[in-house]
């Protein structure tokens, strides 16, 4: 699932309704963790009936679901798991409201950022998780403690990106190139180890007669992959969190991300992004390069069962190499992240129930379904030269390193709009560099002010 934050009217003013909930008994603020020692047991002599939401709606994805949850089952005969499914846009849509009901799911996915996470936590919806992470692992379980930092709030939910933490995420994400290596060879190429070295591959590519870059953008968050692999390029990966998390002083307008502009608008200038590309669809860019057309695919593991199932081993992944000798920062996250409902009568049961799916055991059965986890798999659980194989690599070194950054988009409700609406207009000559970082600021500004 591509992390993306799609919010219109409705969901604003769904944000409003919940805003304005608590629990039964509560003023409407942030949950309390239950009082006494957190441990890895519930009881199991009492029959338990746990419903959870997601939006995992793909096949593989759903079927791995739901054997891990026929797995937990079996493992522990007295719960019973009534899973409920939606499509993004039709879960996002409903599941505030879901939670701030009389029968809320025990367990459910959120969504990182304000429109989401934030109003669940504000209305006392979800658990804090801290001595349940410590009990668990689930602090450690995925590399560097950084990697957390989006699912972590202060106790109010008014500060993003630390304090407490509130969920925990199955599957991870990272953005980098993946690549054609029949078009590679065709072209006398080998994958660059520089961003210079990048920069001359398009050059090559545009020469002869070949995309150097497929992108959908029709679609315009696409674009918004590309630039931000090029931001964790130029600028500060720390400036880069600061800003999206909305932290007191931080800038969009500044030299490093200009100069990510400045390559962006190259690169459109320069025709490094097919003909027509922002009249063609996501859906349609990706199937063409699934076919062989283009040397260069800049998105998440989300597209990666689209490009390996027809392509195999001839397509390749890696995260764009930087511009000097010290490893580059990447965006990327821990994906939608699972809550505890605060109106759970079964917490440790729920918090049990988070930990199977979300453990060693989950992760070789999501690669086995072709997708990331976010806990490791090991190697085992990799054949070495797939570009699955390669995306492990780089959430695992981007992860453990703290080199990665969070998506533009989270930044403020409209900013998924102002953003992508600013790259298209980019792309095509339409406005400068410093007119789309200054009209990005401005939006921050507007929401953190």
């Amino acid at each position: 699932m591509m992390r993306l934050l799609r919010v219109g009217l409705p969901l604003l003013l769904l944000c409003a309704t919940v805003c304005g909930c608590g629990t039964p008994g509560s003023s409407g603020g942030a949950a309390t963790a239950p009082s006494g020692p957190v441990t890895t047991g519930f009881n199991t002599s009492q029959m338990i009936s746990l419903t959870i939401w997601d939006d995992e709606t793909s096949p593989g994805d759903s079927k791995a679901e739901d054997q891990l949850i026929h797995e937990f089952e079996q493992r522990y005969p007295n719960v019973t798991v009534h899973r409920v499914v939606k499509s993004f846009d039709d879960y996002m849509a409903t599941i505030k409201l879901a939670a701030s009901s009389s029968n809320p799911p025990d367990v459910f996915q959120g969504n990182e950022g304000y429109a989401v996470d934030q109003a669940l936590i504000k209305a006392g919806l979800i658990l804090p998780l801290d001595r349940q992470a410590a009990a668990y692992g689930w602090d450690t379980r995925f590399g560097n403690p950084v990697t957390l930092d989006p699912l972590r709030w202060s106790a109010d939910g008014s500060t993003w990106g630390s304090g407490t933490l509130w969920g925990v995420a199955q599957k991870a994400e990272v953005l980098g190139v993946f690549y054609d290596k029949d078009v590679m060879a065709r072209l006398g190429l080998r994958p660059p180890r520089t961003f210079a070295q990048f920069q001359q591959t398009l050059a090559a590519a545009k020469a002869a007669g070949v995309p150097p870059v497929m992108v959908g953008g029709l679609d315009r968050w696409p674009l918004g992959h590309v630039f931000m692999v090029l931001q964790a390029l130029f600028e500060r990966p720390a400036a880069i969190s600061a800003w999206a998390f909305g932290h007191r002083g931080a800038s969009f307008d500044t030299p490093g991300t200009r100069r990510a502009a400045e390559v962006f608008a190259q690169w459109g200038a320069r025709g490094y992004f097919e003909n027509g590309f922002n009249g063609v669809s996501q859906q349609t860019a990706a199937a063409r390069f699934a076919k062989g057309e283009g040397l260069y695919f800049i998105t998440g593991p989300w597209e990666n069962q689209t490009f390996a199932g027809p392509l195999g081993n001839r397509v390749g992944f890696f995260p764009m190499p930087g511009t000097g000798s010290a490893p580059s920062a990447a965006t990327g996250s821990l994906s939608l992240p699972y809550h505890i409902s605060s109106r759970t009568p079964y917490p440790a049961a729920a918090a049990a129930l988070i930990d199977y799916l979300t453990g060693q055991h989950a992760a070789d059965l999501l690669i086995a379904h072709g997708d990331l986890p976010a806990a490791d798999p090991g190697a085992a659980a990799l054949h070495g030269g797939s570009s699955l194989a390669a995306i492990a690599r780089t959430w695992k070194q981007k992860s453990r390193a703290g080199l990665l950054v969070p998506y533009l988009d989270w930044a403020t409700a409209s900013m998924g709009d102002t953003l992508f609406g600013g790259l298209q207009q980019l792309s095509q000559g339409a406005i400068t560099p410093a007119q789309f970082t200054a009209a990005v600021q401005k939006d921050w500004e507007s929401a953190h002010s």
